[in-house]
């Protein structure tokens, strides 16, 4: 208690060097909770299932030629097949999307596009939390589905909706269990589960699928309950058998020149998966979560080095305490004792400060939105937060406790009354290189992020080879549009803010972008090559509708668009991309014969070739591209896909031409809600991860400026009080304030210099590194020199800041009273 009692008497005395210590440091361990909070829910993805180390996702991959593309989806009939065939997996559950699902509330009208099939294994198979209803049965019949709470709330105003009706365009539903809503931390995120049955009823139908090939068809996400200690590559290793058996036949009958093997990843791997599947979820990075663990220690590295550093500094001011305590008869363990004890308690004053920043900014300003996640901050049951913070704290405080602890405690007591026990040459050195460490981290992470801004800047204004400004995506909910479609583009021409109309087919719609921007697809392609020869490969295809390519803006370079005048360009005519001309070595491209290895389906030709754009995001680069009219293919209608309508709408009066857009839908369509979107917001979505990731880095880096100048601060009073009657001499001998601040600055202007010089390369490392994942890159050498003659001036600009108050302080007292001093 004596030492508790004395440790709050020196802060009480030294309150300006007790808040900087205790602010620095509580900023330092804030950061790092919350960094810590945000990685334990990356790193914990699809943990929360006891047996996820038994549960693997299927997925499919076609190898053709050269060519390998995988997909996060499989046939329908493969999970089913898999398990007659190999007793030893235990279980499986197949989960397809129901798209955009129209919900019919008393007459109000509301899409769903969360709604999921799933098996009735999915609550046995998983742990999802079931309120109400029982997990072995819930999903047996066809026709029923369960809700998550915030569902059944919304529609039913309870959650308690057991046996209430769900009435929808595709049946009416039973509600059979009602489920909690899923934690963010689960890499595929449903708000209802519908009976795999209710999509089974026809069972010669299904029969005459799975015999005519539907076993290459992928739809779902499938999911097996391997044994405990299983190697999936053993399963693995035994599917060529199955493929021999089952799907081998079909692929002779179509001529298929390939291979289809599966992939097997388990559930805890596909967020962090580092080569996601096509068509699935968007993954994580874990480059990202990796850099922000680093920030954060860098960060709380620089605050613990304030402390240090201060402690250190203010140490030698102590020294005659320390004389008249040995004096009075304290020994050198006595005194060890208190100064560990003082430096531990004010390291644990920074943890409570530390805490209560952590839950104002948790719960107070909502960081977790910046941060993209539902951040939970309770330190009684998240003992690993806790334990891991206190650890940290007491060992932070003995560190920087040892200096002043052994150092003081063992000068003689008359060197220690006289006052002889100045800091040395290498004691100053030692701080000056901590202090130039905190510049070369602070200046690093400023780099790094203006370098990240100009990235995401640089490909947010690419050129994608088409006009994504001002496009209006319209989804069409039923055939009752998709059959008049010419009346519908005729009624919408009639605004004079609308400049052209068109129609595709966006697979995936707006459920699961992944990073395909225009809704491609990919097929197997049969070719004509170079040499006359046919050749298979599998190349992304769109399927779009009349004068696309001039709503789009696409350009033609050779040959000519889709002519609705000409019949036979919708069934036999094709648009081809410049890369795919390149890639099958034609010297000619307009008259060659492509299409899909289907038995009924005509080759077509080749009437234009479109100049490269980018039909996905800019981390991968343009691919060889098939266009085809969606007429071309009679099975896209026979699966029920509808085009969807692309609005390219006039700069000006674009709320009055959205508005005329959204009566005309209703008059036309009066049967589903209007709902749109912009395709430049699409395009942002591609890489809102990297901007919230800049964001971040961002703040990261004002933090990193904020703790440096603290410890600055701090040290600036302490190097100008020691220097006083330095001062004082050289204004007697002339010297002016502007000479004495620049004598005093000089030093952290050189500090500054070598943090800079020392911060470049490295910076330019770990951008290089970063930029890897993007086909399309800045000019990084250029950027470079800028934004690291930007992070210098702003460095020197701070720091001058942050130093001049205490030498124009200094520097402007009468030099009479410096003279005197001590």
């Amino acid at each position: 208690m004596k030492n508790f009692t004395l440790a709050v008497r020196v802060l009480l005395k030294n309150k300006f060097y007790s808040l900087l210590n205790i602010l620095g440091l509580a900023v330092g361990l804030a950061v790092a909770v919350i960094i810590f909070l945000f990685v334990q829910s990356d790193m914990s993805f699809d943990k929360q299932h006891d047996n996820y180390a038994q549960i693997y996702r299927v997925e499919s991959n076609f190898m053709v030629g050269e060519k390998d593309d995988k997909y996060a989806f499989v046939s329908q009939f493969l999970p089913k097949g898999l398990k007659a065939d190999y007793p030893e997996i235990e279980n499986y559950v197949r989960f397809r999307s129901a798209g955009k699902v129209m919900v019919d509330l008393d007459g109000r009208k509301f899409y769903e596009s969360n709604l999921f099939y799933a098996d009735s294994s999915a609550f046995t198979m998983f742990d999802y939390e079931l309120v109400s209803g029982d997990p072995e049965t819930v999903l047996d019949e066809p026709n029923t589905v369960v809700l998550s709470e915030n569902l059944s709330q919304k529609y039913f105003n309870t959650t308690d909706a057991i046996g209430k009706t769900l009435k929808t365009p595709i049946g009416q539903y039973k509600v059979t269990g009602i489920m909690a809503d899923l934690p963010e931390n689960v890499h595929m995120t449903f708000d209802g589960l519908m009976s795999y049955e209710s999509l089974q009823t026809n069972k010669e139908l299904l029969k005459q699928q799975e015999q005519q090939g539907g076993l290459w068809s992928p739809t779902d996400f499938a999911y097996l309950l391997l044994p405990k200690n299983y190697d999936p590559q053993t399963l693995k290793a035994k599917f060529p058998e199955f493929y021999e058996k089952h799907m081998a036949p079909i692929a002779k009958l179509i001529n298929y020149d390939g291979v289809f093997e599966i992939e097997l990843t388990n559930i805890a791997d596909t967020h962090f998966n580092a080569q996601p599947p096509q068509f699935d979820y968007p993954t994580g990075n874990k480059t990202y979560t990796y850099a922000f663990t680093a920030i954060g220690l860098f960060i709380l590295l620089l605050a613990s080095i304030n402390y240090m550093n201060l402690a250190s500094a203010r140490s030698t001011s102590r020294s005659k305490e320390v004389g008249i305590r040995k004096v009075m008869g304290s020994t050198k363990n006595a005194l060890v004792t208190q100064f560990l004890s003082e430096s531990i308690i004010i390291a644990l004053v920074s943890l409570i400060l530390a805490f209560g920043i952590v839950a104002l900014l948790i719960n107070g300003v909502g960081i977790g939105n910046l941060m993209g996640k539902t951040l939970v901050f309770d330190p009684i049951s998240n003992l690993t937060m806790t334990f891991g913070a206190l650890i940290i704290t007491v060992f932070i405080g003995v560190v920087s406790g040892l200096y002043p602890a052994f150092y003081l405690s063992s000068i003689a007591p008359v060197k220690a009354l006289k006052g002889i026990n100045k800091s040395g040459p290498s004691s100053m050195n030692m701080r000056k290189a901590l202090v130039a460490f905190q510049f070369f981290i602070s200046i690093a992470v400023i780099i790094s992020t203006l370098l990240m801004k100009d990235q995401i800047q640089f490909l947010n204004e690419k050129d994608l080879g088409f006009n994504k400004d001002n496009v209006v995506i319209v989804n069409m909910q039923d055939t009752a549009m998709s059959n008049r479609v010419d009346f519908v583009k005729a009624e919408l021409a009639q605004s004079p803010g609308i400049v052209n109309v068109s129609d595709a087919i966006i697979v995936g719609g707006d459920t699961n972008l992944g990073n395909n921007l225009l809704g491609a697809s990919k097929s197997l392609i049969r070719a004509q090559a170079g040499d006359s020869s046919t050749m298979d490969a599998t190349f992304p295809v769109l399927f779009i509708g009349d004068d696309y390519a001039k709503t789009m803006q696409l350009k033609i370079v050779e040959g000519r668009d889709f002519d609705k005048n000409q019949p036979s360009d919708r069934t036999r005519g094709v648009l081809v991309n410049e890369a795919l001309v390149k890639n099958m070595g034609w010297e000619q491209a307009i008259g060659k014969e492509l299409g899909l290895p289907i038995p009924g389906i005509q080759p077509s030709k080749v009437i234009g070739v479109v100049k490269d754009f980018n039909a996905f995001s800019l981390h991968t680069k343009v691919e060889p591209m098939v266009i085809f009219h969606y007429d071309f293919n009679p099975f896209l209608k026979a699966q029920g896909a509808l085009p969807s309508f692309l609005i390219h709408v006039s700069g000006n009066s674009l709320k009055e031409t959205m508005g005329f857009i959204e009566q005309k839908f209703i008059e036309l369509d009066p049967g589903h809600p209007f709902e749109y979107r912009f395709l430049d917001a699409r395009a942002e979505e591609l890489y809102r991860e990297d901007a919230r990731q800049s964001k971040l880095t961002g703040l990261l880096s004002y933090i990193c400026i904020f703790i440096s100048c603290l410890g600055l601060l701090g040290l600036a009073s302490y190097s100008t009080s020691q220097r006083i009657k330095e001062i004082g001499v050289r204004k007697v001998l002339g010297a002016s304030i502007f000479q004495l601040v620049y004598m005093i600055f000089r030093d952290v202007l050189v500090l500054i210099i070598v943090g800079l010089v020392i911060s470049i390369p490295v910076s330019y490392y770990v951008i290089d590194q970063w930029l890897q994942e993007f086909a399309y890159q800045m000019p990084l050498v250029q950027t470079l020199v800028l934004s690291g003659l930007i992070s210098g001036i702003l460095s020197v600009l701070v720091a001058f800041l942050t130093v001049s108050y205490h030498s124009l302080k200094a520097a402007s007292q009468n030099p009479i009273k410096a003279l005197r001093y001590e």
